[in-house]
């Protein structure tokens, strides 16, 4: 049969249901690949459509007093 391939996966009364009626297992392949390619489609466009980054380094800032955050007195 056309699903012989899930023998390894399912149990053998879980393989006559879905060569009785595949339509389940169909439509569950079928909504993860839509969702897949749909997350895909958002990243692009996010890749896509993001500002360019500044490639300059920021400098650095003057420590202040000890360990930076306390004031010499």
């Amino acid at each position: 049969m056309a699903f012989e391939w899930l023998a390894p996966i399912l149990t053998p009364e879980a393989l006559r249901s879905v060569q009785a009626d595949p339509s389940p297992l169909v439509t569950t392949l079928l909504v993860i690949i839509g969702l897949t390619l749909e997350g895909l489609l958002i990243w692009y466009i996010s890749f896509a459509t993001r500002p360019p980054v500044d490639k300059t380094k920021p400098k650095p800032a003057k420590k202040k007093g000890l360990l930076g955050f306390m004031s010499k007195k």
